[in-house]
């Protein structure tokens, strides 16, 4: 699924605020009367979980509901409108993901206990705004709306702007557009919408190196160990053991879980094999017990995923499997 949306305009790559969009917006709206925009941040990359950059896009705002009852990650080109009126393509995201209601509050907390909020609500302050608005829930329900892992952005080059012909000129909302490419102009202008699942705070990681697990991963492991124990009420049930998310030993097998919270079963398969396969190198196994490689997703495999993982196990033999937690 692709999309097209335009973002505020920021002079300092939407890593901070800079006020200057507020002159930009007609009156009454967020940017105008606040003096910053819940986009700023959109880039600041050194601000991820689990490498997972947790931003707001005003146009996603507006298909939240939509977007999370349909539980499928999407691509997202990003435009802005700059001084002079000329549109700039800004970025490309693959895979992003909204957030329901529940992901949303617990990754503001992490903000909250990283002290990435209140760094928000200095920088507003440093440019004049008004940094009691921010999470103000008459403007915005939530001040997080969408995620999606750092390594997912293609930023464009600073110079590629919209020439003539260029559907993005006839754009001015900041909602979503569909991208047709069956439509000789690329986009039909319609809307989307929406809503889905999780919580669980974060938390700190420790094995080589702390690092900060996402409120989603937590959320996802917490209900596989519920569900692992119930199911094998003889098995030791632990995680982290070597760093592997969850491990169930019984007295002939032992069974490696790695979880990853992307919506796409795809791109779960293909983050989790590799540290599966070195999990299982690294593993003492003296009694030469059974291993079986496990990837833990939130949504169950369909189409491509199912084919990718049939070859995996038949054509590679690999003893491995896929299991869905939903949250």
């Amino acid at each position: 699924m692709e999309r097209l949306t335009r973002i505020s305009y920021n002079s300092a790559v939407w890593v901070r605020p800079t006020g200057e969009a507020a002159g930009q917006e007609q009156s009454n709206t967020y940017n105008s009367v606040n003096g910053f925009g819940h986009e700023d941040w959109l880039f600041r990359n050194e601000w991820t979980i689990d490498g997972w950059r947790y931003a707001f896009i005003q146009g996603v705002g507006k298909s939240r509901k939509a977007l999370v009852k349909l539980q499928q990650p999407f691509d997202l080109t990003l435009f802005s409108v700059e001084a002079d009126k000329r549109r700039r393509y800004v970025a490309h995201i693959r895979e992003a993901e909204a957030l329901d209601d529940q992901q949303a509050d617990a990754a503001v907390q992490s903000f909250r206990d990283m002290g990435w909020f209140a760094a928000m609500e200095e920088e507003i302050k440093a440019v004049g705004g008004n940094a009691s608005a921010l999470g103000d829930a008459r403007w915005a329900s939530h001040i997080l709306n969408v995620r999606f892992r750092d390594k997912n952005i293609d930023p464009f080059p600073p110079n590629v702007y919209a020439q003539e012909g260029d559907p993005i000129l006839r754009l001015n909302r900041y909602q979503l557009y569909k991208v047709n490419h069956e439509d000789p102009t690329g986009l039909r202008l319609t809307r989307t919408g929406s809503e889905l699942p999780p919580n669980i705070r974060s938390f700190i990681r420790r094995s080589v190196g702390a690092r900060e697990v996402s409120p989603e991963h937590a959320k996802m492991q917490a209900k596989l160990m519920q569900e692992l124990r119930h199911e094998n009420p003889t098995a030791r049930v632990v995680r982290e053991q070597e760093y592997i998310d969850v491990l169930v030993e019984t007295a002939t097998s032992i069974c490696l879980y790695e979880i990853k919270s992307d919506l796409s079963p795809a791109t779960v398969l293909r983050q989790a094999i590799g540290q599966l396969l070195e999990y299982s190198h690294r593993l003492p196994n003296p009694s030469r017990k059974t291993v079986t490689l496990v990837a833990v997703g939130r949504a169950a495999l369909t189409g491509g995923g199912a084919e990718f993982l049939q070859h995996l196990q038949l054509a590679r033999g690999l003893p491995l499997a896929y299991r869905v937690v939903k949250i």
